[in-house]
């Protein structure tokens, strides 16, 4: 039988969490967290989603966005706008404050997979990559 902390599993979880920690210390000093960054990098992408496709791009349920976009727009990131064709669907726009952190944050998640893929060769980041896209898509429901 395979020991618990030797499956893929655990292992994928544990190095997960830990670059999410590296990521989340890199980004304390703005007061944004690794989750908050990520909605930051898909709005610096396309400004303007809305609730849903922003939750869809991120594999959110809408619970969890609503509440990580609450928090974004109690700090001035982002504001909500209703669409102008179908005043049911709420988008997601960044406010100047989001928009001038780009510059600063973006460099720090590509820090983080620099540290964690240390001295492996292109080949191997590679590599790692697309077994990790393989085991996704293997296990995705």
């Amino acid at each position: 039988m395979e020991r618990f902390d030797d499956s893929l599993g655990f292992l994928m979880t544990r190095a997960a969490r830990s670059m999410k920690r590296a990521l989340d210390v890199r980004l304390a000093e703005h007061t944004i967290t690794s989750t908050q960054y990520a909605v930051l990098y898909v709005l610096w992408e396309e400004d303007g989603l809305s609730l849903t496709d922003l939750g869809k791009r991120l594999y959110f349920d809408g619970p969890t966005i609503t509440g990580i976009v609450d928090r974004m727009e109690r700090d001035k990131l982002v504001e909500r706008r209703r669409n102008d064709t179908d005043r049911r669907v709420i988008k997601i726009y960044l406010t100047k404050k989001g928009k001038s952190l780009k510059e600063t944050l973006l460099p720090l998640a590509p820090e983080v997979n620099k540290v964690a893929t240390g001295d492996f060769s292109r080949e191997e980041k590679n590599q790692l990559k697309w077994l990790l896209m393989k085991v996704w898509r293997n296990v995705e429901v």
